[in-house]
């Protein structure tokens, strides 16, 4: 299965990772000719949180997180008037916080990419989509073709994908009155002030905001109050212009604002779409569910959704049921935190001096038991533990002592040189780990045969330690009956494997019913028989066929 994603931000990235975990073949399409060095700070919890967890990363993530200890109100003379200290909220919502920034976090996510699964384009974009129900054909803006089982539009708050399949975006854009922008500078006296902390000016309808980076650079955030959603031509004269009355570190700041290109300036708002997938063509993060900076968790959202996404299509019979299952999960989710944002625009830029006056006897009270929780719960929204129940349904069962040892009984026939007292019904796969460098043999029941192949099935999925490990190097011997040799492998097609898996009921049909129990153990959810079970099974559990490689001896 092949899939293009539109889009190498956050949400496109954790896709990709995702989707090539799940041994799709996956090209990113990037219209930016490289990696943005563009973006703000952003508390990295939730649900996201869950996802990167999930898929490893949080480590890689951790390494490149930032020690912030509290989020400063300060006025124009730099005086501290209020703040929440980051470990309270973080400790609210179980210590499960990152602060990062998006570049620093796309770069992880990039960085994860296997090179051999994905295909990593940047400068290129779509122009024309074509979808006739069995296949999407993208058009790209060189002139080349890619035909695809599924594209995703990944791109952002302004998708183009979006665009070009559902409709302008002016029918699901919700403006939320707000302007936002963010730049870096280098400026050393103004590193020191802010270092270690997220300092933000205590202003009326108009906030500064500064933090300092690794290697001695500040960067800045800014958003103000507009009814006008139309972007300004020139933005750092836009910046100037919009919050130059602002005091402390803000002129020197300004001074220091780059060129417009190195600038991120956009509109704050939210996309509310009635439905995200249309034929073969899905999207997913800001491109159809933007919450807006308002509710701070629009990458973590973005993950998660890509996490979701790719679980969905693995789980379900065909792509249609899997967009769908996707959608009707993660939608609800969603709708809470955009509500969580739009009811929270007055707390986060204070429209009066009496909001304002408010939101201090606030943050002093956070302060007392009880209430601290109050607040970061506010802040926060619901908490869903979606994610961590996807994975943990993607775990591998553990076996007692007494299945262990049953498991590995035929391996030790092997060891012994007595597998052939087995029969052609199994085989004994001898594989290298993808970490250690051990080799490790693996019997595995054949399910089918023909053509010089024979055919098993990863019962585990694809956790399974001896898939994961054949798609990172060849396996090194088959052992089948007498025959031992060194084999080939390829991962059977869903119309192929579930041809195989209904020719194993047949021939096994007198004990159809113990088969399905297995096989509704193994995946999760009851297995009937079905052509459209069969071929959700065959999505979950990849069918894997082996043969003697070109020039194998053949023992």
């Amino acid at each position: 299965m092949k899939v293009v994603i539109c889009g190498a931000g956050i949400a496109g990235l954790a896709l990709a990772n995702r989707m090539a975990a799940l041994d799709w073949e996956v090209v990113v399409l990037e219209h930016a000719p490289g990696p943005r060095a563009q973006g703000y700070m952003i508390d990295f919890f939730g649900p996201g949180y869950d996802a990167a967890e999930a898929m490893g990363m949080v480590p890689a993530i951790e390494a490149v997180a930032y020690r912030v200890d509290e989020a400063s109100l300060l006025d124009e003379h730099g005086r501290r008037r209020a703040g929440i200290r980051v470990d309270q909220f973080a400790a609210a919502i179980g210590d499960r916080l990152l602060s990062v920034t998006r570049p620093d976090l796309e770069r992880v996510l990039r960085d994860h990419l296997p090179a051999d699964r994905v295909d990593l384009r940047f400068g290129t974009s779509p122009v024309h989509i074509e979808d006739d129900g069995e296949r999407v054909r993208v058009t790209l803006d060189d002139g080349s073709v890619l035909d695809a089982d599924l594209l995703v539009g990944a791109d952002g708050i302004h998708s183009s994908v979006r665009r070009m399949v559902f409709g302008p975006e002016e029918r699901f854009l919700r403006y939320l009155g707000f302007h936002t922008a963010a730049y870096r500078f280098s400026d050393p006296a103004v590193h020191a002030m802010v270092r270690g902390r997220f300092c933000l000016t205590d202003t009326v309808g108009r906030q500064m905001g500064f933090y300092g980076l690794r290697g001695g650079e500040v960067a800045a955030f800014a958003v103000h109050r507009t009814p006008d959603p139309a972007l300004p031509a020139d933005a750092r004269a836009a910046v100037r212009r919009e919050y130059g009355s602002l005091g402390w570190v803000v002129p020197d700041a300004l001074d220091q604002c780059p060129p417009p290109s190195e600038v991120y300036y956009d509109q704050v708002a939210q996309v509310d779409m009635p439905a995200w997938s249309r034929g073969r063509v899905a999207l997913v993060g800001d491109a159809c569910f933007a919450v807006s900076l308002l509710a701070g968790q629009g990458a973590s959202l973005g993950i998660a959704g890509a996490y979701v996404l790719a679980d969905q299509l693995t789980r379900a019979g065909s792509i249609r049921a899997g967009l769908e299952r996707y959608e009707r999960i993660w939608r609800p989710v969603v709708a809470e935190k955009q509500k969580v944002a739009r009811d929270g625009a007055r707390w986060f830029l204070p429209a009066s001096p009496a909001q304002l006056r408010l939101r201090h006897v606030v943050l002093r009270f956070s302060r007392l038991p009880v209430v601290d929780r109050v607040v970061a719960g506010a802040l926060a929204g619901k908490s869903t533990g979606l994610v961590k129940q996807l994975a943990a349904q993607q775990r591998p069962p553990r076996l007692n002592g007494l299945a262990r040892a049953l498991f590995r009984a035929p391996a030790r026939l092997y060891d012994r040189n007595l597998g052939w007292v087995l029969g052609r019904r199994f085989l004994c796969l001898t594989h290298t780990g993808r970490k250690s460098g051990r080799r490790y043999r693996t019997v595995l029941e054949v399910v089918g045969a023909g053509s010089g192949e024979v055919v098993v099935v990863a019962g585990l999925g694809r956790s399974a330690d001896w898939y994961r490990n054949i798609r990172s190097a060849p396996a090194v011997e088959i052992a089948v009956g007498r025959q031992r040799f060194t084999p080939a492998h390829r991962v059977l097609g869903e119309t192929e494997a579930a041809e195989v898996i209904a020719a194993y009921e047949h021939r096994n049909r007198w004990v159809r019913p113990v088969v399905h129990r297995l096989l509704s153990k193994l995946v999760g959810w009851s297995y009937d028989g079905t052509e459209p079970a069969r071929r959700r099974l065959v999505g979950q559990l990849p069918l894997v066929a082996f043969r003697p490689a070109p020039g194998s001896p053949r023992g």
